[in-house]
């Protein structure tokens, strides 16, 4: 052979094979994604006696919560009359989410999954509450602050954890982002 010609490069059977490979592996993770993976999530308890129950009582208190919203925006000039009417309804509010937890909790389930779930949503509910009873006790001391929730040992807000398990067992009346509106 002369340095003119190069040699015929030998088949990358292997290579071949592997891109096959991939791209066999690859199709078989969007069938399984869209055809058979499950939509529910990982909270839904499928208890209907529960979810009904459960939004039935987020739903009136929803509505009395509504009754008690304060469209006058807080700051240093209105503090004097407002903050005390504010933190008056805000008191209000806390005893209707307080009232909520306990009824919710005390409805009965029967599904194992609500059985091993919801007293998770109700102590991650419980959390929100006394962030809720922090803050207002800020804002009577005369501090306007921001409402903070907090994080749970997964650096997840537990705000977002309860909205989560709204969303997934279809109560989205019982979300913070309902109650809170």
């Amino acid at each position: 052979m002369t340095a003119t010609q190069s040699e015929p490069r030998p088949r990358r059977l292997w290579l071949k094979v592997l891109l096959a490979l991939a791209s066999v592996a690859i199709a078989v993770m969007w069938v399984y994604a869209f055809v058979f993976a499950p939509r529910d999530g990982v909270n839904p308890v499928k208890d209907q006696a529960w979810t009904d129950g459960a939004e039935a009582v987020c739903s009136t208190t929803s509505q009395r919560l509504n009754e008690l919203v304060f469209k006058v925006e807080i700051n240093e000039g209105n503090k004097a009359t407002d903050l005390p009417k504010y933190v008056a309804n805000l008191d209000r509010g806390y005893a209707l989410l307080a009232q909520m937890i306990d009824d919710i909790d005390a409805l009965p389930r029967t599904s194992q999954k609500a059985k091993d779930i919801v007293p998770r949503w109700i102590t991650d509910y419980r959390i929100f509450q006394e962030d809720l009873r922090l803050w207002i006790e800020e804002l009577r001391a005369g501090r306007i602050t921001k409402f903070a929730v907090s994080v749970t040992d997964t650096g997840v807000p537990v705000e977002e954890r309860i909205n989560t398990f709204a969303v997934e067992n279809r109560i989205k009346i019982c979300s913070t982002d309902y109650l809170t509106a």
